[in-house]
């Protein structure tokens, strides 16, 4: 089941990136839309399960589309982004405590909508400011380098990340991001929260940076 919904989540992506960069070689307008295809790379930990430091890294691949709005607007654009995202956590064998090492790996699919106001840093040039919520649908968890029993059953299907991003337009054809998130909900499910290995609750934590391609000018 979760093979088919990778193959619908890829068929739908292309749809939508095909449709959206049909006619994009103009100059950008107010009142239209846009297609760029994103990839990028996230440093990321899990709070609440011991573990600290950014050291799990993952990917982000997928399509941002969005509609420009007019200049005299609090918000300069309104987007979607969605793509799959693997995000997890590390934490090594502690011989004092005794508390198994383990290694998360969450794939899952992710979809953002936000909004983006750009602003002028003067010679720096121009920055986009992005903030917005990331609904994520859980398609598989693993966990290696130890076990600690039921830990991939504990996380919930379901959940809702808050994301900042700064962004720029470096050349011709490409933005880069900075982005930062953190989960709004816990991760884990109802059940497990009760659980005595997580009294304060599970948290995705990630920080990454994301390149966009652009088509438009």
């Amino acid at each position: 089941m979760r093979r088919k919904a990778v193959i619908r989540f890829i068929g739908t992506l292309t749809f939508f990136a095909v449709s959206s960069l049909q006619g994009q070689g103009e100059q950008e307008k107010i009142h239209s839309f846009y297609g760029r295809p994103l990839i990028g790379i996230l440093a990321s930990q899990i709070d609440g399960d011991q573990a600290s430091g950014y050291n799990k890294f993952g990917y982000q691949l997928g399509m941002a589309t969005g509609y420009r709005l007019s200049g005299d607007k609090k918000l300069d654009a309104i987007e979607m982004q969605f793509g799959i995202v693997q995000r997890g956590s590390r934490r090594a064998f502690d011989p004092l405590t005794m508390v198994n090492a383990f290694h998360i790996k969450a794939r899952q699919i992710e979809v953002q909508l936000a909004g983006i106001r750009n602003l002028s840093a003067g010679r720096l040039g121009r920055f986009d400011l992005l903030g917005g919520f990331r609904f994520t649908r859980l398609l598989k968890i693993e966990e290696s380098e130890g076990y600690n029993p039921g830990i991939a059953s504990d996380f919930a299907q379901n959940g809702l990340i808050l994301q900042f991003a700064v962004g720029s337009r470096v050349t011709q054809v490409l933005d880069l991001r900075l982005n930062w998130d953190y989960s709004i909900m816990s991760a884990l499910s109802q059940n497990a929260s009760h659980n005595l290995f997580y009294p304060t609750g599970v948290y995705h934590n990630g920080v990454g940076l994301t390149a966009l391609i652009r088509f438009d000018n």
